[in-house]
Parts: structure tokens; C-alpha cells; sequence
């Protein structure tokens, strides 16, 4: 890996998981306290938390296009950027789907899918934490990856669980479609998570 007297790329990330991580925070909240009159103002509240990971996206990627030298390669620098922005942008879409569906109550299993998110966006920031030091820290690094796919696996399990679930209950068929959306884009919040460890693991491959 390229010496650089500057770790803003990476610090960039892990800020960039940060902001994934309040909105899976916030999540969380939300559907354990579920109250679908506050929806409006609750995709207010938690696009404001998307809009501070776009601005740190947006100022890193100004900061790459002014320098010629970085400490790893651009396009890596470029796709690990928006493949953190993008875990902040499904958690927020959860929302704004609850809120345009008109969703009057939340199933079971959506509280243990928030939570399996926000586990998802922890471990992804632990394990960025460790990136710029993974030569000396390569094994913290892979727990990390691991715990990701772990979690992104039981999301996975829980996806399928409450799918079945949903199309063996007699439910109404308006509730199915909008349950199979929320569940759908809840889905991605985990393979999201699981796009950044991917892109972490080549990161570490192509500077070994």
C-alpha cells in the first residue's frame, strides 16, 4: 500500500460507516417504537442523516480529483466510497417505502431484521477502522469480514423466513406487496454492508 502522510480516504470511510450506522440506529428505533403517524416527519429526520454521508462522499471524492497520488487506486477508492454511501441509502429507503406504502404496523420480524442491520453496519466500521493498518492488523481485519458475512447470513435466513411466512399466512394481497418490498430492501441493507467487506478483501489482495 502506497505511503501517504495522510489517512483521509480511510478515516472517510469509517465516517462514511458511521453515518450508515446512525441510520441503523435510528431504524431500529423506529420500528420498535413504530407509530405510523410520525413517518413524515421520520424520513425527514433520517434523510438528514443520509444527506451528512453524501457530503462526506462528495468531499472526498472532490479531495481525490485534485490529487495524483493516493494510498491505494483510484477506482478502489471511488467503489468503496459509493458502496458505503449506498448501505445509508437502502436503511433511509426502508423508511421512505413505510412511509409511501402507508404502513400501519410493522410484522414481527422487521425488529429483528433492524437489528441484524445495524450489527452489520458495526462490524463493517470496525473492520474499515482496521484497513489502513492491515498489514499488522490482518487478523482483527478478517474476524471482521467474518462477523459481517455472519450477520449478512442470518439477515438472509430471516428474509426467507418471513417471506414464506408471508405468502403462507393469509395475508392480504396489498399486504404482501408492500411486505415483500420492505423485506426485499431490507435484504440489500445486509448485501450492501457485504459489497464493502468484498471490496475491503480486494483492497487488501491488490496492496499485499
Amino acid at each position: 500500500m502506497k505511503k501517504q502522510h495522510s489517512n483521509e480516504y480511510f478515516e472517510g470511510f469509517v465516517l462514511g460507516m458511521e453515518s450508515a450506522c446512525k441510520a441503523a440506529e435510528y431504524l431500529e428505533n423506529l420500528v420498535e417504537h413504530f407509530d405510523p403517524d410520525k413517518l413524515g416527519e421520520q424520513i425527514d429526520e433520517i434523510h438528514a442523516i443520509e444527506h451528512e454521508a453524501d457530503l462526506n462522499k462528495h468531499a472526498l471524492m472532490h479531495k481525490l480529483a485534485k490529487e495524483f497520488i493516493t494510498p491505494i487506486e483510484r477506482e478502489d477508492i471511488i467503489l468503496m466510497l459509493q458502496q458505503i454511501d449506498n448501505v445509508t441509502d437502502f436503511i433511509e429507503d426502508v423508511v421512505r417505502k413505510m412511509f409511501m406504502y402507508n404502513t400501519k404496523s410493522v410484522r414481527f420480524e422487521t425488529l429483528e431484521f433492524a437489528a441484524i442491520i445495524k450489527q452489520c453496519c458495526y462490524e463493517s466500521r470496525d473492520a474499515l477502522k482496521e484497513l489502513p493498518g492491515f498489514q499488522k492488523n490482518g487478523e482483527r481485519l478478517s474476524q471482521a469480514i467474518v462477523k459481517v458475512n455472519d450477520f449478512e447470513e442470518q439477515g438472509d435466513r430471516l428474509y426467507c423466513a418471513g417471506m414464506r411466512r408471508l405468502y403462507c399466512e393469509n395475508a392480504e394481497s396489498l399486504e404482501r406487496i408492500i411486505w415483500t418490498k420492505l423485506f426485499d430492501v431490507m435484504e440489500a441493507c445486509c448485501d450492501a454492508c457485504e459489497d464493502v467487506m468484498e471490496s475491503v478483501e480486494l483492497v487488501v489482495m491488490k496492496n499485499s
